[in-house]
């Protein structure tokens, strides 16, 4: 799908996915810098950018585009001029966050495109939530995953740090669901999908919208303070109340250790979900198939398996205009030894 002799693209999961003339079009996020040869985490330099790859026939081909204006931290935040029509058809929302403890980063940021991510426009802050006591001294660490609620109101599933919480608190981040009701002039705290009296991470949510069926969301499962002791996983949960409470579904799949990784969700069009992810024990992408909301799956499917490394996954997941499933991650192989996004089409 895109490669690049001597650089490290990865992370799919970390930088959106969009989809328009239902699934024809579709737009991915994903990380570029240097391939680097070391022994301990990412084989990846410096600098990094953030890039896009489009396909226009569904998954089948894909050309890279440069951000315009370039996504980036740095630098202030401000607020849209006028409202956001969340309704508009050609939108996109991006959103980019590092867990940095600045007061120009901590709450993150997001862009807003109305040409189906040829232009973006912002950062702009998440006004408001900066005086929610829920988040009173936390750190976001959020990625893009939102669901638009109507012209003026979208659903915000964020995340946050507790800095509080020791050596290990870059890795027991919690998901909550903000809300805006004004065009994304200002934002508030709505729930924790999962409590902090959990004490296990819960993070980079993937949800969708079920209709009269609640709402659904996959997250990232781990408890660090076991290090490698414990396999990692993926938990669903749902809301019958637009995203103000959460009940847990079930454990959808394990994830190996290596960190684990996030779930990639969606909504079938004959109402079936499917949920991706990678299992880094088993250097392999799987797939399983709910007819029931989320509240159990179906046998496990393997969609690529991979010897040469346990550094793959981060997928994200849509249907195209043809049903097929297009699965989209990041691997290396013994032929191409530098990280590449692949994506892989298939019957669900």
């Amino acid at each position: 799908m895109v490669a690049e002799e001597g650089r490290f693209l990865a992370w799919p999961a970390n930088q959106g996915l969009w989809s328009w003339d239902n699934g024809r079009e579709l737009l991915v996020g994903y990380v570029n810098g240097p391939w680097v040869d070391k022994e301990e985490g990412h084989k990846i330099g410096s600098p990094q950018t953030f890039q896009l790859a489009r396909s226009l026939d569904g998954g089948r081909s894909w050309s890279r585009q440069a951000a315009d204006p370039p996504f980036s931290l740095e630098g202030k935040a401000g607020s849209p001029a006028q409202p956001i029509h969340f309704d508009d058809p050609d939108l996109a929302l991006r959103v980019l966050a590092d867990g940095g403890k600045d007061a120009d980063q901590r709450l993150g940021r997001f862009y807003v495109s109305e040409d189906r991510g040829h232009h973006w426009q912002g950062p702009y802050r998440f006004q408001g939530l900066e005086r929610e006591k829920s988040l009173r001294g936390l750190i976001l660490t959020s990625r893009t995953s939102y669901l638009v609620r109507g012209p003026a109101s979208i659903l915000m599933f964020l995340s946050a740090r507790n800095p509080r919480l020791g050596k290990f608190n870059t890795r027991l981040d919690k998901t909550f669901v903000a809300e805006s009701l004004d065009g994304g002039l200002h934002f508030r705290f709505l729930s924790w999908v999962v409590p902090w009296s959990d004490g296990r991470r819960a993070v980079m949510p993937s949800s969708v919208d079920l209709g009269e069926a609640g709402l659904v969301t996959a997250l990232r499962r781990r408890d660090p303070r076991t290090g490698e002791q414990e396999s990692n996983w993926i938990d669903a949960y749902g809301s019958s109340d637009d995203g103000r409470s959460w009940s847990f579904l079930s454990r959808v799949g394990e994830t190996g250790q290596h960190n684990g990784n996030p779930p990639a969700l969606t909504h079938l069009r004959d109402g079936r979900l499917a949920c991706a992810w990678a299992d880094r024990d088993g250097q392999r992408m799987l797939l399983r198939l709910s007819d029931d909301g989320g509240r159990s799956w179906g046998p496990q499917r393997l969609i690529r398996s991979n010897p040469h490394s346990f550094d793959m996954g981060y997928p994200q997941l849509r249907q195209n205009e043809r049903g097929e499933l297009v699965l989209i991650y990041y691997l290396a192989t013994d032929e191409r030894p530098h990280a590449y996004i692949e994506a892989a089409l298939f019957r669900p």
